[in-house]
């Protein structure tokens, strides 16, 4: 039985034994077997805060980590389970909701669909065919993402109850539009609306399911839901730190391979923003780090205004918002490489200007430093002196001690074990994230190290 499998019979379970009611809303014809990525399914309101317990139990009995729980909406939740396969790491993704909202606005109501949900042959509940085609369809609709082969399911649900989608139609649509839509169910032919779907979807944004005044207690809610987006964003920033030879490339892709299908994108820089203009030349990979003279005292200092604004720059403008949007940032080297190894930058200026300046930066909520002693380091590369490569070694050691959220990773490893720690310590990092931020009380993290050593 695959993790997955295991995964799903679980939820399956303990949706049955401990909600007052459940549905698993789409994707359920193979389940508990086989699915896609995610795992869509409703509980009554009563029910969707004791979810996030749920999900937690079952990676604990699973050996999988509770790595990610995003809001996505006012009343949906979802969860990224991490797990190996064969191909390495994986994310299992249970989606939950109650009400059912998509871009803000409310749509259908749990207790009503609960009420009308029917039993699968593989023992679960289902939504039932009525609600199951008007959910489907104002999700397809709502995504502008409509092609024939979920037409072709629409169709099918159509044809089990057509009266009653009828009904669901008249709701959402006006009289006209509905009978077209039901034409197009009845045929099988839904060409009309995948050629344009804009008119559709304006009128039936114009009758979701709330009224004055439900609907300014949604838009409150909204807003607090808004809020809490900002406050805790959903994605994540790591900065990668470290002298050359270390690996710092190699491990970042791995990294970036393994992680991908838990973001909705990872966005890369190296060393600074760059949200403020500069050389043309800059892009160039640096070979000879010590190999031009240092800049004079005044140029020097400018130079750390302009980083200064640079990162805060970077910081509000990019960095920040793409956390929130559940991107992966990722540094490449960042300011506290300088601070190691202000030649690198050409910095002549006094030396406690950099440090003044560190401290008075954004921090990245993860500071990696792939560390290895200097006669491995100097094998691997001889672009400074072995003299100098000693004392950056040491002198990235008492950075990382200084930082308080940096992970030392053993650098000197072949590769997939490096990769492996790299992965541990991130797998790590996020689920005590996720834990804290859903008040999850402290279990043993057995099944977060027994996975993450796997992965390794």
């Amino acid at each position: 039985m695959t993790v997955q499998s295991q995964v799903a019979r679980l939820l399956i379970q303990k949706l049955s034994e401990e909600c007052e009611g459940y549905c698993i809303l789409t994707g359920y014809e193979e389940l508990p077997e086989r699915f896609d990525t995610d795992i869509d399914f409703m509980v009554r309101a009563s029910d969707f805060a004791r979810v996030p317990g749920l999900i937690d139990a079952i990676a604990a009995e699973t050996g999988t980590v509770l790595f990610q729980a995003i809001p996505h909406e006012v009343s949906a939740r979802a969860f990224r389970l991490a797990a190996n396969d064969a191909n390495g790491l994986a994310f299992i993704q249970p989606d939950s909701c109650a009400d059912y909202r998509h871009f803000g606005k409310l749509w259908l109501k749990a207790d009503e669909l609960l009420a009308g949900r029917r039993w699968h042959p593989n023992g679960f509940w289902i939504l039932g065919a009525r609600h199951e085609f008007i959910y489907y369809l104002i999700k397809r609709i709502n995504k502008r993402d409509f092609a024939a082969s979920h037409g072709a399911r629409l169709s099918r649900l159509y044809s089990e109850e057509p009266q009653a989608c009828d009904g669901m139609l008249r709701r959402f649509w006006g009289a006209r539009s509905a009978s077209t839509l039901a034409d197009m169910a009845a045929s099988g032919d839904w060409t009309r609306l995948m050629q344009d779907l804009q008119p559709f979807r304006r009128e039936m944004r114009e009758h979701s399911a709330e009224k004055f005044p439900a609907n300014f207690r949604s838009y409150a809610m909204r807003a607090s839901h808004t809020v809490e987006r900002i406050l805790q964003p959903t994605g994540g920033w790591i900065a990668f730190i470290g002298p050359d030879g270390c690996g710092k490339s190699s491990v970042i892709d791995a990294v970036v391979a393994d992680f991908t299908p838990a973001f909705q994108k990872i966005v890369r820089f190296h060393l600074r923003p760059k949200s403020l203009p500069a050389r043309g030349n800059s892009e160039v990979p640096v070979t000879d780090p010590h190999g031009q003279p240092v800049r004079g005292g005044l140029f020097s200092i400018a130079k750390m205004f302009y980083l200064f604004a640079d990162y805060w720059l970077g910081y509000l403008n990019g960095v920040r918002k793409e956390t929130v949007r559940t991107r992966l940032v990722v540094f490449d080297r960042y300011f506290y490489d300088i601070l190691v190894d202000p030649k690198r930058v050409l910095y002549g200026g006094p030396r406690w200007l950099p440090k003044v300046v560190a401290r008075l930066l954004p921090r990245p909520e993860m500071v990696l430093l792939l560390n290895a002693l200097p006669e491995v380091l100097w094998s691997r590369k001889q672009e400074v002196r072995y003299e100098e490569v000693v004392r950056q070694q040491r002198a990235y050691l008492e950075v990382a001690r200084g930082i308080g959220n940096a992970v030392v990773i053993d650098a000197a490893r072949p590769l997939t074990e490096v990769v492996g720690q790299v992965r541990e310590a991130i797998l790590t990092h996020f689920s005590a994230r996720t834990r804290k931020r859903l008040m999850l009380t402290n279990r043993s993290q057995t099944g977060a190290k027994s996975a993450s050593s796997q992965a390794g």
